[in-house]
């Protein structure tokens, strides 16, 4: 054999080991990926309060509607996800309450009114139940209206003077109390409207407070007060054109509103039932 023939033939063989190595080695490779794939399969998804979480959390990708009850009364909420921890929430509330009291020897027929729209950003901190609401209150119809009858040759004291109400025309007035239209609130409690698992129901639960600011008292009357140290004849005269009257009248409501600074925070308390769509 010649010289150049044994070359060929070296190099024949070196080609043919050089490619049943490569040929291991993208086999060993496929065995691998083929193991590996299984073990990547069962990792676990990302957890939410607990639960195995198989998908995204899309804005907008789901509804819940709530009913609830509490200090406000009747109301419902309707929620969406706006992602993984945020909620966005709207919802109602109708509260109607009449009752009847004597006061400073006036009658007094109350009736406590409280209808209003929130609107709240929902923070699950933790993935699970717990959330943070900042919330704003609109279109607020929270009022107190009374109106007052001073039955005739009773005695009504305002700002330590006493008025005796006339017997051929009667005290009689009204009174109210006005809150703001747009207020800020926020809210802490447990259960989401919109579960991040394959449930339905939820019995969600909050606590927290709207910050009206200083409501403001208003009171007007009408008829004849007498004055108690002259005889009916002489000492009575409507209220209208009575200046002892009205600097009294003034005196109670500023004294009263004084106190209603105490009323700046409504409380917020409530439990409901919630389903997811």
């Amino acid at each position: 054999m010649s010289l150049k023939s044994l070359s060929l033939s070296a190099m024949a063989v070196a080609l043919l080991l050089s490619g049943r190595g490569v040929l291991a080695q993208s086999s060993s490779s496929r065995v691998d990926a083929s193991a590996a794939a299984p073990f990547q399969a069962s990792q676990p998804g990302p957890q939410y309060g607990g639960r195995l979480v198989t998908h995204d959390v899309r804005p907008f990708s789901a509804i819940g509607i709530e009913l609830h009850a509490g200090l406000r009364g009747a109301g419902f909420d309707v929620a969406t996800p706006l992602a993984k921890k945020f909620n966005l929430r709207a919802g109602a509330d109708f509260l109607s309450v009449g009752t009847f009291f004597q006061e400073q020897g006036a009658n007094v027929d109350a009736d406590l009114r409280m209808r209003s729209g929130h609107a709240a950003l929902d923070w699950f901190p933790f993935g699970g139940r717990f959330h943070l609401s900042p919330q704003v209150v609109f279109a607020n119809d929270t009022q107190v209206q009374a109106k007052v009858l001073i039955p005739s040759g009773s005695t009504v004291t305002l700002n330590g003077e006493d008025y005796v109400s006339s017997a051929a025309d009667p005290l009689h007035g009204s009174g109210s109390v006005d809150f703001r239209k747009v207020v800020p609130g926020f809210s802490l409690g447990f259960g989401n409207i919109v579960p991040r698992n394959k449930s339905h129901w939820s019995i969600p639960f909050e606590a927290g407070f709207y910050y009206v600011g200083q409501p403001r008292l208003k009171v007007a009357f009408s008829g004849s007060a007498c004055d108690p140290r002259f005889p009916a004849a002489i000492g009575c005269q409507s209220v209208n054109n009575d200046p002892d009257f009205q600097r009294d009248l003034a005196a109670f409501i500023k004294r009263n509103n004084n106190n209603l600074k105490y009323a700046s925070f409504l409380p917020v308390l409530s439990i409901g039932v919630g389903y997811k769509f």
